[in-house]
């Protein structure tokens, strides 16, 4: 067994790109993502060819974080980290960062800094990191945007001679090789032009600047472990229930362990595509994810004829659930961010407004009570709701800073909001709601 934790000293400081091209050089890796985030998984998928899954203790877990990532472990286990290493909910050194994470799976860490504009003061900031937290195992260090061979051999120097951590290598300050951002991360990857050049050319530096035989021997983890899997008691249990999953451009965000998990549940999984099809598969339950409808929302308004369909399928007490991007489908319009207004399915009597920046106020991690059954989520958005009416809200959602609001909008079987939630972590919630194929 093989692993390691790819983790940043900060936001912004590479780990994605080396993630990416460590990923690129190995043969039969097992990709992983900390945190819930939906884009770096998809570049992970096209470097390795491999499913890539995210490890969220708050979301799924400590139990549903072990069972997933020994479930998944292939020939190395290659693991990016999510913001700076310690960075989580709160100041606690367990708040659910990377850190926790290297901790709970005892994976070892390679921190990621930046050789921009700086000396032998890079050894002071590795030492930091070192001295933090004593039970973060950090192996190694790569050092990111090196001018030259010349900088890099004298930042190795400093780091190794004041901290007794071991440079494994740089990647050079190559323009070449940087990914463009945008408003939720990074672009998807089939959103960036050349991209297997820029993986190719990626690799290839990763030969020359990095220690690829010491990054193998580091990640030396011993024997195969296993995790009870903590659904067992639920396997088959909805056995020849069809359940239609919206996957095209506009609709791309879902957890691998979630589609995973139905189907394990023994839901026959029907994929269809709200800007493509006609009608609506079918099916008992529709699963909207999130996504981009808003770059999407021209030509999903104008597929009435799918929409005709959908709302049949309302009508008829069809079950729906929709998180995010797919919420915003199921409204009745859109305003976009030059003023324009676009109709959407309108299942829900609520219009959204696009924005230009992050709407912090629901940002991050949320406690969600709904029907007396608590579960944790997730918010991320640059739209809000405008205008509602007056559809039942079913999330009661807390902050741990003790900020609330509701949302969970509920009308006859269909339940949307913004929230994204992981299975492993509301199976309780899920069930429940699925209690209404019963009850139809």
């Amino acid at each position: 067994m093989r692993g390691f934790v790819i983790a940043g000293s900060r936001s912004g400081i590479g780990k994605t790109t080396i993630s990416m091209g460590l990923m690129s050089v190995f043969e039969d890796v097992s990709p992983f993502k900390i945190g819930p985030d939906y884009i770096d998984t998809t570049f992970h998928r096209v470097v390795t060819g491999n499913k890539s899954y995210n490890l969220d203790i708050f979301m799924m877990g400590e139990e549903g974080v072990k069972y997933s990532f020994y479930k998944h472990q292939r020939g190395i286990s290659i693991v990016e980290g999510v913001m700076g290493l310690f960075d989580g909910l709160g100041t606690d050194l367990n708040n659910y960062s990377t850190a926790h994470i290297s901790k709970l799976l005892k994976l070892p860490v390679i921190l990621v800094v930046d050789g921009q504009k700086i000396g032998s003061s890079i050894a002071a900031e590795v030492l930091g990191y070192k001295s933090l937290d004593s039970e973060v195992d950090i192996k190694g260090v790569i050092i990111n945007k090196v001018n030259s061979e010349k900088v890099y051999r004298l930042l190795k120097e400093s780091i190794e001679r004041y901290t007794g951590i071991e440079c494994l290598g740089y990647l050079s300050n190559n323009p070449k090789l940087a990914i463009s951002s945008r408003h939720l991360g990074l672009l998807q990857a089939d959103e960036i032009e050349k991209l297997d050049e820029k993986r190719e050319l990626l690799k290839s530096e990763i030969r020359k600047t990095i220690n690829l035989e010491r990054v193998l021997e580091i990640a030396e983890l011993g024997e195969r472990v296993y995790e009870e899997n903590p659904f067992l008691h639920l396997k088959d249990r909805y056995s020849g229930v069809k359940i239609g999953i919206a996957r095209d451009s506009a609709f791309t965000f879902y957890y691998e362990d979630n589609i995973e998990l139905l189907n394990y549940l023994g839901f026959e999984i029907v994929e269809f595509s709200p800007l493509l099809d006609n009608i609506i598969p079918e099916v008992e339950v529709l699963y909207f994810g999130g996504g981009y409808p808003e770059n999407y929302s021209k030509e999903l308004g104008r597929n009435r004829e799918f929409i005709e369909s959908l709302k049949s399928f309302y009508e008829n007490n069809g079950l729906i659930y929709a998180e995010c991007g797919g919420f915003i489908y199921l409204c009745d319009e859109i305003e976009l961010l030059n003023g324009e207004r676009e109709r959407l399915a309108s299942l829900l009597n609520i219009k959204i407004k696009m924005r230009d920046r992050l709407d912090i106020s629901r940002f991050g991690y949320i406690e969600i009570e709904a029907d007396d059954i608590r579960g944790k989520g997730h918010e991320f958005h640059y739209s809000q709701v405008a205008e509602e009416s007056d559809e039942r809200k079913r999330y009661r959602i807390k902050k741990y800073d003790g900020r609330e609001w509701s949302c969970g909008y509920s009308s006859r079987n269909l339940i949307a909001g913004y929230p994204h939630l992981h299975l492993y972590g509301n199976i309780q919630l899920f069930e429940r709601y699925l209690k209404r194929i019963n009850e139809k």
